[in-house]
C-alpha cells in the first residue's frame, strides 16, 4: 500500500468552555473518564487490492475513506467526503457541557458510557435522580438523557429524554412530543451543540409524559388488544395472521404459531404475570411490558455482551415507533 496523509480526529475538549467549570458532580463525573469510549480515530484514503493480469493491483476509491480507531486499527466506517466523523470522546465531552449548561440539577447525576461492534456505535446514558415524579401507579420515575452515535451508519447523533422507573428499571421512551429526540447526520453541517434544544425542554417533556402515563393508566384494555398490539408492535406476521383468522385467544394464538417468536413470548408473559396484576389491565400495563422487554430481555445467543447496548437501542426504537403509532394513540 502506498504511504498517503492519514488524519487523525483526537479529543476537541479544549474548543468548548465549561459554563460552571467547578460543578462538584459534573467533576466527579468527568474523573472517571470515557470507559470503553476511550480511543481516538483516524481517517484513511480507502485503498484495496484487486487481481489484474499482471497480478495483484492497488487502486484507490477517491470519494470514500476510511475511519479506523487509532490504538487497534479497526475499520470503524467507510464513508465519503461528506461524512463527519465525531469522536466518542468528543460527544461525551460535549454531551456533559450541554448538560451543565442546561437548568437542570445534576447533583448526584450518574453516567453510564458503553460502545458495541468494536467501537463503532457508542451509547451513553445519563439518570439524574433530582428530577423524579410519582406515577399513577405509586411508583416513580428520574429522568434520564440518551446520547448515541455511530461510524457504521447505525445511528446518527442523537440525543434524547427518556425516564428509569424505580420499581422496574424500565427505561421509558418518551413518545408525547415533536421534540423528544434531536438527531443529525454525520456531515459537515452537523452542530453537536443544537442537540441542547432536547436538554432544555427536558423537563417541560418530562411533565407531557407523565400526563400521557396517567392518561394510559386509566384507559383499559382487553387481553386479545393488548396482545393484537404486541405482535403489531413486532411485526409478528405468523400471529397476525391467526388473529386475522379468528383465533382470539394469545395463548392459543402461541400454540398455533408455525414459528416460536420469543420476544412475543417474552412480553405477552410479561403482561399477564407481572404488569397487568400490579397495574391493571390498561395501556400503561401495555406499555410497560414493552418497555421491559427492551430494556431487560435477553439477547439473541449471538449478540455477545458488549453489542447488548446496540440491541437495546433498536428495540427502545421500535417501541417509540410502536407506541407513537396511530392505532396505539387512538386506543389510547
Amino acid at each position: 500500500m502506498s504511504t498517503q496523509n492519514y488524519t487523525i480526529w483526537r479529543n476537541t475538549m479544549n474548543n468548548i468552555t465549561p459554563m460552571f467549570a467547578n460543578n462538584t458532580a459534573l467533576n466527579t463525573i468527568k474523573s472517571r473518564g470515557y470507559g470503553s469510549a476511550d480511543f481516538d480515530i483516524g481517517v484513511a484514503p480507502l485503498d484495496y487490492l484487486v487481481t489484474g493480469h499482471d497480478g495483484l493491483m492497488e487502486r484507490n476509491n477517491s470519494s470514500k475513506s476510511v475511519i479506523y480507531r487509532t490504538d487497534t486499527g479497526s475499520e470503524l466506517g467507510i464513508h465519503g467526503h461528506g461524512y463527519k466523523p465525531v469522536a466518542p470522546k468528543h460527544m461525551i465531552d460535549v454531551t456533559r457541557n450541554i448538560i451543565e449548561r442546561s437548568d437542570l440539577s445534576i447533583n448526584n447525576m450518574e453516567e453510564t458510557i458503553r460502545t458495541s461492534h468494536d467501537g463503532s456505535r457508542t451509547f451513553v446514558q445519563y439518570r439524574l435522580p433530582e428530577h423524579t415524579y410519582k406515577t399513577s401507579d405509586g411508583d416513580s420515575a428520574s429522568l434520564s438523557l440518551l446520547s448515541i452515535s455511530s461510524f457504521d451508519g447505525t445511528w446518527p447523533f442523537m440525543i434524547s429524554a427518556a425516564a428509569i422507573q424505580a420499581a422496574c428499571t424500565n427505561l421509558q421512551v418518551f413518545v408525547g412530543g415533536e421534540v423528544a429526540v434531536y438527531k443529525s447526520k454525520h456531515t459537515r453541517s452537523l452542530d453537536i451543540e443544537q442537540g441542547g434544544r432536547v436538554v432544555t425542554k427536558s423537563l417541560q417533556m418530562f411533565h407531557k409524559e407523565r400526563d400521557l402515563w396517567q392518561q394510559w393508566h386509566g384507559t383499559g384494555c382487553t387481553d386479545q388488544q393488548a396482545f393484537s398490539f404486541f405482535a403489531e408492535a413486532l411485526k409478528c406476521t405468523g400471529a397476525l395472521k391467526l388473529i386475522t383468522d379468528g383465533i382470539s385467544q394469545p395463548d392459543m394464538v402461541l400454540h398455533d404459531m408455525p414459528r416460536k417468536n420469543t420476544s412475543l413470548e417474552y412480553i405477552w408473559h410479561k403482561y399477564k404475570t407481572v404488569y397487568s396484576k400490579r397495574l391493571g389491565h390498561n395501556y400503561w400495563a401495555v406499555y410497560n411490558a414493552l418497555t421491559d422487554w427492551s430494556t431487560h430481555a435477553t439477547t439473541a445467543r449471538r449478540s455477545t455482551e458488549v453489542n447488548i447496548a446496540a440491541v437495546q437501542n433498536q428495540r427502545q426504537q421500535l417501541v417509540r415507533d410502536a407506541v407513537k403509532s396511530n392505532h396505539y394513540m387512538r386506543a389510547a
